[in-house]
């Protein structure tokens, strides 16, 4: 009996739950919507730029091109992502005799979202996150702590990038970005100004004949005819 309640009890919060999400009109990011649609078609049409010289920055490059196109970058990209990164290595752990024994890796990111067709930016953001790694003895078990500090926070700032992407993506393509990018364009077009002017109408001039004709000489105007003699 007691277990019979419970699960009436958990399919009842379950309910709940559900009926709460859809008065919220809830909706999964790459749902079957026009929104969730636009996500995957855009995801899918994002150009990467290349992202620095170092090797970090072409662990972040691989796992956004991972996350964004695992079949290889659009032929014909409808968007440009240029990114930007900066990072730092701070102590976290220091002993009494100024030993290290653990540091912070921090990684951010500044990233900006491109129409290739109008050049406009559409999207702008910055994240920035964090791996920690023990500072040990030997100097090469610290350099491979470190490249895995690099690729633990490169992968994480891919997954927050492409988590705001998709979502930023989502938004344009909902009714009321569409509306208002409409109504923008309406108010540039109102705004701009235009040169209703009329050029001058051309003046009608009577054509006059050459000043060394004179106006009542026929033979000026109407040469004498040529006889032609027969045989000739």
């Amino acid at each position: 009996m007691g277990g019979g309640r419970a699960i009436m009890k958990t399919a009842a919060v379950g309910l709940g739950v559900l009926v709460l999400l859809t008065a919220c009109s809830f909706r999964p990011l790459y749902g079957t919507s026009n929104e969730g649609t636009s996500a995957r078609v855009g995801s899918n049409s994002i150009a990467i730029s290349q992202i620095g010289e170092e090797r970090v920055g072409q662990q972040l490059r691989n796992g956004l091109i991972d996350r964004l196109t695992p079949r290889g970058q659009p032929q014909f990209p409808a968007y440009r992502l240029d990114v930007t990164i900066s990072d730092s290595l701070t102590d976290l752990l220091v002993q009494e005799d100024s030993t290290v024994l653990r540091r912070n890796y921090r990684l951010t990111a500044s990233y900006k979202l491109t129409d290739v067709t109008s050049g406009d930016p559409v999207y702008t953001s910055t994240v920035s996150r964090t791996a920690s790694l023990n500072r040990l003895d030997s100097e090469y078990a610290n350099v491979i702590a470190q490249r895995d500090a690099e690729e633990r926070a490169a992968e994480a700032v891919a997954d927050v990038m492409v988590q705001r992407l998709g979502i930023a993506l989502a938004r344009l393509a909902s009714p009321e970005a569409r509306r208002k990018a409409a109504l923008e364009e309406a108010a540039k077009i109102a705004a701009a100004k235009v040169d209703r002017t009329r050029p001058p109408e051309p003046e009608d001039i009577p054509l006059s004949p050459p000043a060394d004709e004179a106006e009542d000489d026929d033979t000026a105007r109407f040469p004498a005819p040529v006889a032609i003699e027969p045989g000739e």
